[in-house]
């Protein structure tokens, strides 16, 4: 089966605000193509990431995918098509700024490592706190130890940064306390309610958001994770009656952390190394998957073999079989999975 074209967006950013005003999506058969017009994607092979675009850049994608996208000049970004799009109507991401600004968005917050000490467009939040239309909050936690990360970045902590409509400044200490509630017991459908609330998104918005999360088989306070086991390690799941993750052989194991099911591209890149018969599912609990992989960044993750173990005291449910290895070398998937058809996927 041949994979399904992948879909592409190019999005002209508004010079006041920073996010996209005009866009334009086309579709790419072979990821290669558009990779040889960009300037370097080495270690982004299947361009998950955003790239800003010069005019040559620009021009040379409007000729070979036929997207005649004129920006009028603003800046262009290059994004992935992401699922969060069919969402019923408008997710923050992206759009905070103009949305705090309308009211339709009543708290915003930025949670990155430091340095750098600023988050993406924060010169342009600085103007309107400036300017005394917004409240701005700034948190920094130190990490005990600096964490290095890929390309010798080393990361010396966590700066979150909050954003209020002004009057609205409580609600920066409301969603502390969430927070402190949270790393005493558990994330919750109630605290997800709460978080939704909070930002303002509307009523019907978060039932939508909770119900679908649920349509998804999602766990609230877990993270997806997924494994691609050999024939012992299936059998060894098999045998447990699917309630836990195999030892291993090898050093380490490696498992990925997807927000949304793996398409069928996705699934083969999964299980692509030969001695693959499965690809596994596992809702782990949020904090303590991040603390087993603190310091790497995904969506791919070595977990050490004597750490299975604390995997395994942390997942919520049963382990579930994605795909399998038939006799004669095909793959079939596991379709009962997948969200009704009338639903879509949620990240």
């Amino acid at each position: 089966m041949n994979p399904e074209p992948r879909r592409f967006l190019l999005q002209a950013l508004d010079p006041d605000h920073g996010s996209p005003v005009l866009e334009a999506q086309f579709f790419v058969n072979e990821v290669e193509d558009l990779r040889a017009l960009l300037a370097d994607t080495s270690d982004d092979p299947t361009l998950e990431r955003g790239y800003f675009l010069d005019t040559t850049e620009l021009a040379a994608i409007n000729e070979r995918f036929g997207t005649a996208f004129d920006p009028e000049g603003r800046e262009v970004l290059l994004a992935s098509w992401h699922s969060i799009r069919d969402v019923p109507y408008l997710i923050h991401g992206g759009y905070e700024l103009p949305l705090l600004l309308e009211g339709r968005k009543q708290l915003a917050r930025f949670s990155e490592e430091y340095p750098p000490e600023r988050h993406w467009n924060e010169e342009k939040f600085d103007r309107y706190v400036a300017e005394g239309a917004l409240h701005k909050e700034v948190v920094v936690e130190p990490f005990e130890e600096p964490i290095h990360l890929k390309h010798g970045k080393v990361a010396e902590g966590l700066r979150t940064v909050y954003y209020t409509r002004i009057g609205e400044e409580w609600r920066v200490p409301a969603w502390k306390l969430i927070k402190d509630a949270v790393a005493k017991s558990k994330w919750s459908e109630d605290f997800e309610r709460m978080e939704g609330m909070l930002f303002g998104y509307e009523e019907w918005q978060n039932d939508w958001w909770i119900e679908e999360f649920r349509r998804r088989r999602r766990r609230f306070g877990c993270l997806p994770v997924y494994w691609a086991v050999n024939a012992k390690e299936l059998a060894w799941i098999e045998m447990t009656g699917y309630r836990a993750l195999p030892p291993t052989e090898n050093s380490t194991v490696t498992v990925s952390l997807l927000f949304e099911p793996p398409d069928d591209d996705a699934t083969r890149r999964l299980i692509e190394h030969s001695d693959a018969v499965a690809l596994v599912h596992v809702n782990v609990g949020s904090l303590p998957f991040l603390a087993l992989v603190e310091g790497q960044t995904g969506p791919d993750y070595a977990i050490p073999a004597g750490l299975i173990k604390d995997l395994n005291r942390n997942i919520v449910g049963e382990v579930e079989i994605i795909a399998r290895r038939e006799a004669q070398g095909t793959w079939s998937y596991n379709r009962a999975l997948d969200p009704p058809d009338e639903t879509v996927a949620v990240g």
